[in-house]
């Protein structure tokens, strides 16, 4: 079949949006702020992706809160104090991932709520998930709203460049991280996400 998403974004047969099964797997931006007066927020994003490694970007797509164009708690943090923390979402962490993804008020933190320790960063002040096997402290380098449909929320793309890395030492095998000790998460199209359980090579082309 072949549709036009400017037209209809569910055409007959699919009774679902297809675009997040077919962009997968994606890994989930958790990702911890805070506001001018240091409240904590950790909450997870599935639209999150590297921009390159010399030197390391990150970016993820944070939508409104309604489509009246309310900002979330992270990108309203992200405007006071304008740096984050990538946590690595792993298998083992799953739970806490999802119970961060809820709504809370603007006050609550999340860190609390779900059960994690807090960990202080290096290089910035939001801190990190002590539980995670790897996080990444990133200062932002811009914030680009993204066109949305015209009743539609409200986008925001955070490109973020890496100012500091934490791996703990269990992940690391002969000098690489090993991915499937990491077991991060990702998200697949609808409700369903996967986790790294194995892996394979592909030599590099000449």
């Amino acid at each position: 079949m072949f549709y036009d998403p400017r037209e209809n974004l569910r055409p007959e047969p699919l009774k679902y949006n297809p675009f997040n099964a077919l962009v997968a797997p994606r890994p989930i931006g958790w990702i911890s702020t805070i506001d001018n007066e240091a409240n904590a927020n950790l909450a997870p994003f599935s639209f999150f992706n590297g921009l390159g490694s010399e030197p390391p970007y990150v970016m993820f797509a944070i939508g409104s809160k309604d489509t009246n164009g309310a900002p979330k708690d992270t990108l309203y943090n992200l405007q006071e104090v304008p740096e984050f923390t990538v946590n690595i979402a792993s298998y083992e962490l799953r739970e806490q991932v999802y119970q961060s993804s809820k709504s809370f008020a603007h006050n609550v933190n999340e860190f609390v709520e779900v059960g994690l320790t807090e960990q202080p960063s290096s290089n910035i002040r939001p801190p990190r998930v002590a539980e995670a096997k790897a996080a990444l402290e990133c200062k932002v380098y811009q914030i680009i709203e993204i066109p949305g449909q015209a009743k539609g929320r409200k986008r925001h793309m955070v490109i973020g460049e890496v100012v500091g890395i934490h791996i703990k030492d269990e992940v690391i095998k002969d000098g690489k991280v090993d991915s499937a000790k990491l077991r991060q998460l990702s998200r697949l199209g609808y409700f369903e996400y996967d986790a790294v359980e194995q892996t394979f090579e592909i030599p590099q082309a000449d």
